[in-house]
């Protein structure tokens, strides 16, 4: 947590949503910019723009995701981590995946699951963000917690949950996410559908000041209750709809009567495509998880934006858990990192399949990361951490922010566990 913690080189990986009016956690050159001026990309997309917020609930240790590879790196990093044999969460460095920038400098690894991930930063469609956190503004470690820098509850689930969706950092609570006013900002962008959509229920991320967001099943089709293709089911729907539009004096029953309506239509357009064949779901081939099928359902809607009056801006939502890693974090991550990069490896190639691989852009976000310095084989709550962004318009190949210094009590550590 330095001072240049938002130095230029942060200020131009994160910037388009700021301008859009968004504050401090954005990205920027790493993703197509989605204001109503933009340029029409070189693919298939024209003017259509998506951002896919990939949420890993329970604070994921990034530490183990990105690694440094140089040998004083590499170092420093299995000296606080310590041997697996004792308990530790040092990843062996013959294990590790190496990522060369575009200079051919190897300074840091991913995983050892995440080979879909490297091939994709061979591509030049990763990037990597490092040491991203809530900080209300600029701070030092001497005076982070005395010049009003920290947000609220800082090592809370929950709260940084909420802060990291929502970036409204000197409130423990906020009403809106920061895609959500995004899309308060594009207004019918949407076609016939909100801006906003979640795979992952109803998410903060999604929900603006102004507009609403939809919240959409992880497999199968959106259905209301009852409305069945039956004769009985159909006289059902047709009676439903005529209460509805009958209109009412009391205001509160005619705004619900209206979403209502809006629910009856939004069900009767996005059924078929979530219950429908795809072309984009074939490149996620035999692979059955949580991730998976939310990602699947995003490719199908991108797919079908002409059935869903062609918008041109979407901000999805999906979600992947089981980031909580206080014990048995090697076997635990290993899991999770199998799942994590073939799902987002073939989320992008399904978007190179639809003609809108530049159109889209797909990033991580967590609650924070964890604590170097490990504990009962796990780790404990941290500060920060590093995130991963790939698309056809990031500028990768390349690492973005700087790169926290790994010592126990150094510039970088607010504690002494890293």
């Amino acid at each position: 947590m330095k001072q240049d913690s938002f130095r230029p080189g942060r200020r131009r990986a994160l910037g388009a949503m700021s301008a859009l009016g968004v504050s401090a956690l954005s990205f920027s050159s790493l993703m197509p910019r989605l204001s109503m001026t933009s340029a029409v990309a070189a693919d298939t997309g024209g003017d259509y723009r998506a951002l896919v917020c990939v949420f890993l609930f329970g604070g994921n240790d990034s530490n183990n995701m990105i690694v440094p590879f140089t040998t004083a790196g590499y170092g420093s990093y299995a000296a606080i981590r310590g041997a697996q044999s004792a308990g530790g969460l040092a990843l062996p460095q013959a294990s590790l995946l190496p990522i060369a920038d575009r200079m051919g400098q190897a300074g840091y690894a991913l995983h050892p699951q995440m080979s879909g991930l490297q091939g994709l930063w061979a591509q030049g469609k990763l990037a990597t963000l490092f040491n991203v956190g809530s900080l209300i503004k600029p701070a030092t470690k001497a005076n982070y917690r005395t010049n009003g820098a920290a947000p609220p509850n800082l090592y809370s689930h929950e709260d940084q949950q909420r802060q990291q969706q929502g970036i409204r950092l000197n409130s423990a609570t906020a009403p809106s996410g920061w895609g959500g006013r995004m899309a308060d900002l594009m207004g019918n962008a949407g076609g016939l559908t909100p801006v906003g959509l979640s795979i992952a229920g109803n998410q903060l991320f999604v929900t603006g000041e102004r507009s609403s967001a939809v919240a959409l099943p992880q497999s199968g089709s959106l259905a209301i209750a009852g409305t069945s293709a039956s004769v009985a089911d159909q006289a059902r729907l047709a009676a439903l709809r005529t209460l509805m539009g009958s209109g009412s004096d009391a205001v509160m029953v005619s705004t619900l009567g209206g979403l209502q309506s809006q629910a009856v239509a939004l069900t009767q357009t996005i059924n078929p495509i979530l219950s429908g064949t795809s072309t984009a779901a074939s490149a996620f081939g035999t692979q059955s998880n949580g991730l998976v099928n939310q990602l699947k359902q995003v490719a199908k809607l991108i797919e079908h934006r002409a059935d869903l009056g062609n918008p041109t801006r979407q901000i999805f939502f999906v979600s992947h858990g089981g980031y909580d890693t206080h014990s048995n974090q090697i076997a635990v991550q290993d899991g999770l990192f199998a799942q994590l990069s073939p799902a987002l490896t073939s989320f992008y190639n399904a978007t190179v399949a639809l003609g809108v691989a530049s159109n889209v852009t797909s990033f991580t976000l967590s609650d924070f990361t964890r604590t170097l310095k490990p504990a009962n084989a796990g780790s404990d709550h941290a500060y920060g951490g590093h995130h991963l962004i790939l698309g056809g318009a990031v500028v990768g190949q390349a690492s973005y922010g700087t790169f926290p210094t790994l010592a126990l009590g150094g510039p970088d550590d607010v504690t002494s566990e890293g």
